[in-house]
């Protein structure tokens, strides 16, 4: 039997307001509210993108910023938010009572879906935010059916993203090739 575990910090990761303006709806926002901690986190800012990226930065990176291409080293956890539910938890380096186990991703080359290259390409390392991805940058009207069926179809993802080092910027040919043929995959 597959368990599924409520993110205390996706309560923790949202004020309020964030979570109305993030369209997390009402239910989501009262149940996330009374797992979270007395003083959770302020954020350091706030935004969205033109695509329709939503995030909240936590903690302020100083290092560089990834270029497409780059592998990049990152902690995450993901929740899947589906018709007003409370997010549950689905996948992650970061697993409640496991040491954090950072995972090599290439950015900006198709390997990922657009809205965690455009979140993660946006940051700095040491930097740390939750970032809502709207379906149509996700894994939009299939979700991942028939692959591992852990994503619904027009789930809402939530990621909290911890970018922890880049390592020397080297795509390969095929990579650099598909990089100029797509410019902007995420504003499709």
């Amino acid at each position: 039997m597959r368990r599924i575990l409520l993110l205390a910090a996706s309560a923790h990761a949202l004020t309020t307001s964030s979570r109305r303006r993030f369209g997390l709806g009402a239910a989501s926002a009262a149940s996330a509210a009374a797992l979270a901690p007395a003083q959770p986190a302020a954020a350091v800012r706030e935004g969205s993108t033109k695509s329709g990226l939503r995030f909240r930065v936590e903690v302020e990176g100083s290092g560089d910023t990834p270029k497409r291409g780059q592998n990049a080293m990152i902690d995450y956890v993901l929740r899947v938010g589906v018709d007003g539910k409370p997010p549950l938890y689905v996948d992650g380096t970061k697993q409640y009572g496991l040491q954090a186990r950072p995972l090599q991703f290439t950015l900006g080359v198709g390997a990922q879906i657009p809205g965690f290259d455009e979140a993660v390409l946006d940051m700095r390392v040491g930097e740390t935010r939750t970032v809502i991805v709207p379906p149509k940058l996700g894994y939009g009207a299939n979700g991942t059916e028939g692959f591992d069926d852990k994503i619904p179809k027009d789930a809402t993802l939530i990621y909290t993203l911890e970018l922890k080092s880049l390592l020397p910027f080297a795509p390969t040919d095929a990579q650099q090739k598909w990089i100029a043929e797509n410019p902007n995959p995420w504003e499709k």
